[in-house]
């Protein structure tokens, strides 16, 4: 796949089903990385399917996809999300998913993907863009320390009545 041909482009609502795909195999990598704070709900494929298909045509979210050879290897979810009064946040763009296949990492697709979204925040009208990143995702925190991205909060847990 080296040198293969890499194209970044908005979803339509005939990409939602490999989104979703995408988007379980997210869910899942998280469960792997920390199971009391990344959970599966009942029915989340079908979920995700509902909610990715309101997503797509929301104007005030962006949904990316990545293909590779003309196949669909992965895709990106930002939205602009209103200000918290909880997590003293202003509104601001959250690139809330990005996720790329196994079978394409390498590439240099998660970086165009990125890259990608962060110009559609910066179309959303948002000043920043926030992420979230699993302790655990080494990988995909270099790649955003490499991209930019400094770290702002730093979530913790502690597991109550563990077993």
């Amino acid at each position: 796949m080296e040198n293969s041909k890499i194209t970044i482009r908005q979803a339509t609502i005939n990409d939602h089903q490999e989104v979703t795909k995408y988007a379980i195999k997210l869910v899942h990598q998280h469960q792997n990385f920390n199971p009391f704070r990344f959970v599966e709900f009942e029915n989340h494929e079908q979920q995700l399917f509902d909610f990715f298909a309101e997503e797509i045509i929301n104007l005030k979210a962006v949904v990316l996809v990545v293909e590779v050879e003309d196949e669909i290897v992965g895709y990106s979810f930002t939205r602009l999300e209103e200000s918290s009064l909880v997590d003293i946040a202003p509104a601001a763009a959250w690139l809330h998913d990005i996720y790329i296949d196994e079978s394409a990492r390498g590439l240099g697709a998660g970086k165009l993907l990125l890259n990608a979204s962060i110009d559609a925040a910066k179309k959303l009208g948002s000043q920043v863009l926030i992420l979230q990143v699993a302790a655990q995702n080494e990988f995909a925190k270099k790649l955003f320390e490499a991209n930019g991205f400094n770290v702002a909060t730093y979530e913790m847990m502690m597991v109550l009545n563990e077993g």
